[in-house]
């Protein structure tokens, strides 16, 4: 089939997010039950950072149906260092939050995770550390994207002649116009976010470790994307 692992690509990182936009409302409720939280405000399966993923599966779909993408390797350094920077980010997350986690005492990324589904309803399941871990971990937006992106931004791939990497592009350059309105300028001008925010100061928000890969990958990969939507890149 031409173009095989185009559609192999396209259709991993498909499913992949797909998971993350199913799981997220069960996440972030379970996590606010962990941390003595209110549940997450958009933990249901409509609300806008929903429809900014939508854009991005159909780019991805979109892909699987027309393959576009071009994966030689971009030898510009601009690019190669956002790539390197995105991965770097998400390998950082998948060994600290999957197989690491050091604030969890006695974990091990071979045992089992208990977590009651929905909160208050006695209902008890238990799952394989591994299951979770990639459900939270490597479907998490932050470290599907970054390695999504990273990649893209290191080959040839650009809007002005793959439709599909344009409407990819157009998905997450929303989702994280979304993101730094919603959460980012919300808590730092009034200290109102999301749960995962609540009982943090600005000062302990801006200390937090997990904060930065978060902000930084995001920051990274709207600029990057606004970026290639307006210019592209250069055709040789």
């Amino acid at each position: 089939m031409e173009k095989i692992k185009n559609r192999i690509f396209a259709f991993f990182f498909f499913v992949v997010i797909l998971l993350w936009v199913l799981w997220q409302p069960v996440w972030t409720n379970v996590i606010g039950k962990d941390a003595n939280l209110p549940p997450y405000p958009y933990s249901n399966y409509i609300h806008p950072f929903n429809a900014a993923f939508l854009v991005v599966l159909v780019g991805l779909l979109y892909e699987v149906y027309r393959p576009t993408l071009n994966f030689e390797f971009d030898k510009n350094r601009k690019w190669i260092s956002i790539g390197i920077f995105l991965f770097a980010i998400a390998i950082t997350i998948i060994v600290v939050d999957m197989i690491w986690k050091p604030y969890e005492s006695n974990y091990s990324v071979l045992g089992l995770r208990t977590f009651e589904y929905p909160r208050g309803s006695g209902h008890f399941y238990t799952w394989s550390n591994l299951l979770w871990g990639f459900l939270t971990t490597i479907s998490m937006e932050t470290t599907s994207f970054s390695l999504l992106f990273g990649f893209l931004f290191m080959t040839k791939s650009t809007p002005q002649v793959s439709k599909s990497y344009k409407i990819m592009l157009i998905g997450v350059a929303a989702f994280e116009v979304i993101v730094f309105l919603m959460n980012y300028v919300t808590f730092f001008v009034s200290e109102i976010g999301v749960s995962i925010y609540a009982g943090l100061t600005r000062m302990e928000l801006l200390t937090a470790y997990w904060f930065h890969w978060d902000f930084w990958s995001e920051l990274v990969i709207l600029v990057s994307a606004i970026w290639l939507i307006r210019k592209g890149k250069k055709l040789l």
